[in-house]
């Protein structure tokens, strides 16, 4: 399966921007189409009216942040459509002939979660800002929790991008290998960047050796050649055993399984999911 449709979530920000500019690196790449997907809460998905405002009030205050939920949105378009001109990238909601990347803005009001969800399983790939632990508290952001709901809830890869990234193409990947069930998808996941990839490093703690060479074995019979990089223990976490690899081999996208272990959702990220989401500094595609 090729990546032809990437969903890029617009917020407006720059953080956004910076998925949307890996998106275009990408698009061109498989000649995809991009879908920026603004999402607008309403006053009644996101607040609860429990301090019982009288009826025509509450009318009130649901329209007029409606408007200013229509206004911000005009506004995040207007710098979705300026990006996608200045990229050279054609606005179009049809397929277009050839391999020319396109993209087409999309809005809709509706929990912004759930609406996520339901347009990103009908997706080949969703990029996103690298989230962020709120300052002071061990919260993460919105854009940390619309991570998670995406990752457990659509089956399709997630390709976070960390700010003040050098954009431009891959062409080194590196693959977190534990054998477990998330990381043979995300390898499967990312198979039309493998293919054209000029080097695979597999990266797998020394006690998974033989599980590491089977890996390259089966890759060989695809065309690919790999190597393998054992994870030194230095550093604190796995994660930041594996960031540190990446930059010594000069690695340009980490692929992993993310949430390999069984949790409750509304758990907070732990483990190397977690330390990549807030600390990986190359793209990195999680797939669960």
């Amino acid at each position: 399966m090729s990546i032809k449709i990437i969903m890029v979530p617009i917020v407006g920000n720059r953080a956004s921007m910076t998925a949307l500019n890996r998106a275009f690196i990408i698009a061109r790449r498989f000649g995809a189409h991009i879908k920026g997907l603004h999402v607008m809460e309403r006053v009644s998905d996101a607040v609860s009216f429990e301090f019982h405002l009288p009826a025509k009030m509450r009318g009130s205050v649901q329209a007029s942040a409606e408007q200013s939920a229509l206004s911000m949105a005009d506004e995040a378009r207007a710098g979705f459509e300026a990006a996608c001109k200045e990229a050279g990238v054609t606005l179009s909601h049809r397929p277009i002939p050839g391999d020319s990347p396109s993209a087409s803005w999309h809005q809709e009001f509706g929990h912004v979660e759930d609406t996520l969800i339901r347009h990103a399983r009908l997706c080949d790939l969703v990029t996103v800002p690298r989230p962020v632990i709120q300052s002071g508290t061990s919260r993460r952001s919105p854009v940390g929790r619309a991570i998670e709901a995406m990752l457990c809830g659509t089956g399709r890869p997630v390709l976070i991008e960390p700010p003040a990234v050098r954009t431009e193409q891959c062409e080194h990947v590196a693959i977190g290998w534990n054998e477990s069930t998330e990381a043979s998808r995300a390898i499967a996941m990312i198979w039309p960047w493998l293919i054209n990839m000029g080097a695979v490093t597999i990266l797998s703690s020394k006690k998974r050796e033989a599980g590491a060479g089977a890996l390259v074995e089966y890759l060989a019979w695809h065309g690919i050649d790999a190597n393998v990089a054992f994870l030194d223990g230095k550093g604190d976490s796995v994660g930041e055993a594996m960031l540190n690899v990446c930059a010594e081999e000069d690695v340009g996208l980490l692929t992993v399984g993310g949430f390999s272990h069984a949790r409750a959702r509304e758990l907070l990220f732990g483990g190397v999911t977690r330390h990549l989401l807030t600390h990986a500094n190359i793209p990195t595609l999680m797939v669960h």
